[in-house]
């Protein structure tokens, strides 16, 4: 537990969280080149390509989630796993960390003027069970460069991989965002894992 950052999401003031736009100058060439827009209009923009996230100053928001069930375990095609709001409803840190996650997407919905009328342009990375048979689940992604996922993980006991993750595994993670992109004509902004502890 030591090597992560323990930062609790309490620390962030949402309404403090700035954006930075940034258009995409042509699309069509394999290296991409980004330029600053201090347009607000960013539906009609087609050359918007990201929302730079801002907090006092740092490109990120950081934070370690308290401790979660992985359900699925590790989603190797999709480079994802989703750690579950466990007990949400009984558990007040538990409630304050899904509140905390949900405000950031509402304030980023907002951002980007979207309402209920068009809501489902953005992506939320909060998955909710049909029937609310299950607590619901943050889905995190993985990041991957230089042919190796740029992760950490680790326990008290054996070297891991996070090929070792499994279906229940309690795990305690370091994660964050830092760009709201458009994708396919949606707007999603995935937290990454950069530390995993396995309990």
């Amino acid at each position: 537990m030591n090597n992560l950052k323990h930062i609790d999401h309490g620390k962030y003031i949402i309404d403090n969280i700035k954006y930075i736009n940034y258009d995409c100058t042509n699309p069509n060439v394999k290296t991409k080149e980004y330029k600053v827009n201090k347009d607000d209009d960013i539906l009609s923009n087609d050359k918007f390509a990201y929302s730079q996230i801002i907090y006092n100053n740092n490109p990120m928001i950081y934070l370690t989630t308290p401790m979660m069930v992985c359900p699925f375990g590790f989603n190797k095609n999709l480079n994802t796993m989703n750690l579950q709001f466990t007990n949400y409803k009984l558990d007040e840190h538990m409630n304050s960390f899904l509140e905390f996650i949900k405000n950031i997407e509402f304030q980023q919905m907002s951002y980007l003027n979207l309402d209920e009328d068009n809501s489902e342009l953005y992506s939320s990375q909060i998955k909710y069970a049909k029937d609310d048979k299950y607590d619901p689940t943050l889905v995190v992604k993985f990041p991957f460069q230089y042919n190796k996922y740029d992760v950490d993980i680790y326990n008290d006991d054996l070297p891991l991989s996070i090929f070792n993750i499994q279906r229940f595994n309690k795990l305690t993670c370091d994660i964050y965002i830092d760009k709201v992109w458009r994708f396919n004509d949606k707007y999603i902004c995935k937290w990454k894992v950069r530390r995993i502890y396995v309990h």
